[in-house]
């Protein structure tokens, strides 16, 4: 039993991890180099290797800045997005608050973009409201992104929930537990 709860944890972990830290859509350069040796028995040496060039992100993110080429996915007003050089982490250059989401204004045309820059919907202001694509209909940031926050990890020996506050629940076959900061609950089925 403890196994299956030290798994489920782990897996949820890393999952955490895993969203957290995706790069997935960043400019990306490789430098890879090839050298090969023939001799009696040929033998082949391939390494490659891939940087992120956070600086040039930097700059683009401050040119768009400059020029209102961003907004606040709650509000819809302009905001100047920063992009740490070494980590790629974007920030709000007033706050200093970690970027989730952000819009991208192109043309007439608003795009909602997560941390790592994948496109995620539409986005458009309705009576000074901001509204969002959502299966054919457009509805507000609370409706569209209900679930902000939440990891969900679900396997053959029991499901994971971790919500936006940090909350664990973990339920197997026969345990069920609960988790915040401060307690721990474990609970037979």
């Amino acid at each position: 039993m403890k196994k299956v709860v030290f798994s489920l944890m782990t897996a949820a972990v890393c999952i955490g991890f895993t969203a957290c830290n995706s790069d997935s859509n960043t400019t990306a350069g490789s430098d890879s180099t090839s050298k090969s040796t023939t001799t009696e028995t040929s033998t082949a040496t391939t390494t490659n290797s891939s940087t992120t060039d956070y600086a040039a992100m930097a700059d683009e993110f401050d040119r768009n800045s400059a020029a209102g080429n961003y907004r606040d996915v709650r509000t819809g007003k302009p905001v100047k997005i920063s992009v740490d050089r070494t980590t790629g982490q974007k920030m709000n250059a007033d706050t200093r608050e970690p970027i989730t989401r952000y819009i991208t204004v192109d043309n007439n045309d608003w795009w909602v973009y997560d941390a790592e820059g994948t496109r995620l919907s539409r986005a458009k202001m309705e009576n000074d409201k901001l509204m969002f694509e959502d299966n054919n209909t457009w509805v507000d940031y609370d409706v569209k992104w209900k679930n902000d926050g939440d990891i969900k990890v679900k396997g053959e020996d029991g499901k994971i929930k971790v919500d936006k506050d940090g909350e664990m629940k973990i339920k197997t076959d026969d345990k069920k537990i609960k988790a915040d900061k401060d307690t721990t609950k474990i609970k037979d089925n």
